[in-house]
Order: C-alpha cells, then sequence, then structure tokens
C-alpha cells in the first residue's frame, strides 16, 4: 500500500497540474481538471499491483505568503494527511516543468509546509511535470533557477519527471512507484506522523467557516433582492 499526498502551487496563470499528475498515476480520470481544487480529496486504484491512495490538495499561489491564503484552503491542504489514515508516505511537490520559480518562493513553501506540523521535507520526492514533448532536459532547468536548487537540497534531492502528454508511456509511473519505495524504506518504513486528534478539530472548523460564509451569502441575497424592490417600486412610481 502506498499513501500520497500531492501538494503544489500556482504561479501567474500557470496551474501546478496536481490532479493531472494525479490521475496521470492511477491511470483513470479521478480527479477534476476542469476547475481548481477546493477540497482536499482521496481516490483509490491498484496500480502495478499496488493499492495507491492519492490526495489531491488546494494549490497556493507561489509568490504569496501563507497568510494570503484562504483560510479554509488552509484548513483543507491541513487536512489532507487525515484522508489517507494512519499517514501519508510520501508527498509529491508538482511543479510543471516549465515553471521559472523566483527566490521568494522559499519562504512561501516553508509557511505553506509548516501547515502540517511535521518533517514534510523527509518525506518529499519533487514531481516535474510536462503536459507537451519538452525540448529542455530537467537538469539544465534547474541549474538556471537556484529556487529549484534550493527546494531539491530540501528533498534530499529526490526527483521525478512525467510526461503527462504521454499517457501510454507507464514505465515512467512505475519508476515513480519504486522510487517512493526506496523512500519508505530509508524512512525506515514510517509514515509522515499525523496528530489524529487534530483531524475533529479540523472538520470542525471547516464547518464553522462554511456556515458564517453561507449566512454572508444568505445576507447579500437578502440586500440584493430588498435592493431590487426597491428599485422597482421606484420606476413604479415614476412611470405613474
Amino acid at each position: 500500500e502506498l499513501r500520497i499526498v500531492l501538494i503544489g502551487g500556482r504561479y501567474n496563470n500557470l496551474l501546478s497540474g496536481k490532479s493531472s499528475a494525479g490521475n496521470f498515476i492511477l491511470g483513470q480520470n479521478v480527479f477534476d481538471t476542469s476547475r481548481r481544487t477546493a477540497q482536499s480529496e482521496a481516490r483509490q486504484q491498484e496500480v502495478f499491483s499496488r493499492r495507491v491512495t492519492e490526495v489531491d490538495t488546494p494549490g497556493w499561489w507561489w509568490n504569496w505568503p501563507r497568510e494570503e491564503t484562504p483560510k479554509l484552503d488552509q484548513i483543507e491542504i491541513q487536512n489532507s494527511v487525515h484522508l489517507c489514515p494512519p499517514g501519508p508516505h510520501v508527498f509529491l511537490l508538482v511543479i510543471p516543468v516549465g515553471l521559472y520559480l523566483p527566490q521568494r518562493v522559499k519562504s512561501s513553501l516553508k509557511q505553506h509546509l509548516e501547515l502540517f506540523n511535521a518533517d514534510v521535507f523527509s518525506h518529499t520526492i519533487v514531481l516535474f511535470t510536462a503536459v507537451a514533448p519538452c525540448n529542455e532536459t530537467v537538469e539544465s532547468k534547474i541549474r538556471r533557477n537556484p529556487a529549484l536548487q534550493w527546494i531539491l537540497q530540501q528533498c534530499g534531492n529526490r526527483k521525478h519527471f512525467l510526461n503527462i502528454s504521454n499517457r501510454e508511456d507507464r514505465d515512467q509511473v512505475k519508476k515513480l512507484l519504486e522510487k517512493i519505495e526506496t523512500l519508505i524504506t530509508n524512512n525506515g518504513f514510517r509514515h509522515c506522523s499525523v496528530d489524529r486528534s487534530q483531524g475533529e478539530t479540523l472538520r470542525k472548523e471547516m464547518r464553522d467557516l462554511t456556515e458564517r460564509a453561507s449566512k454572508r451569502f444568505d445576507q447579500v441575497q437578502k440586500q440584493r433582492n430588498k435592493l431590487k424592490l426597491q428599485i422597482e417600486g421606484r420606476l413604479q412610481v415614476s412611470f405613474l
């Protein structure tokens, strides 16, 4: 059994591609790629005789500090590790191969990974993805990008490349699973530690935030309807 959490950020108009990578690994379109991921979702599939559980998560903006990430997104990211009990074996940090990351992403990444209250870097593999044929190698892109070099150093230089455009090449998925198993072995067969008591607290926070948002929406709708009636009333009077 392998338990995987997909994490990553967006930069300008370029999405992280976590959902597409998750679908590619599982071999089925189980995550919706037509919209941004708003909630952490878990899916399970047998892949090369392994029972693989994947959790897709909301992305953050690479160039924003954590306080700029919506609170509900932060809670969903935190809750992701509780959707694959007793905890994930690996975090796949998904980065499109064409993305150039500036230096300020380092603090953004550290702040967002602190949401897990665990040593995430020791359980992380950087997953470079491409949705079209790529002329430049991953290694040459890393050499030109100091921020990428720093990220890889934090993750013990563990990386893998997935060419999502070549859906027939399942061998690249098999090699990724082998790298994950090597990481698990190096970590003493321990998964990332998860505070189970935090799960219920997070669910309560999500319910409270959702209820408050729903009440605000209802209030806005009532104000709009009231304003609409007032405008219609004035128009009727003016016609009289």
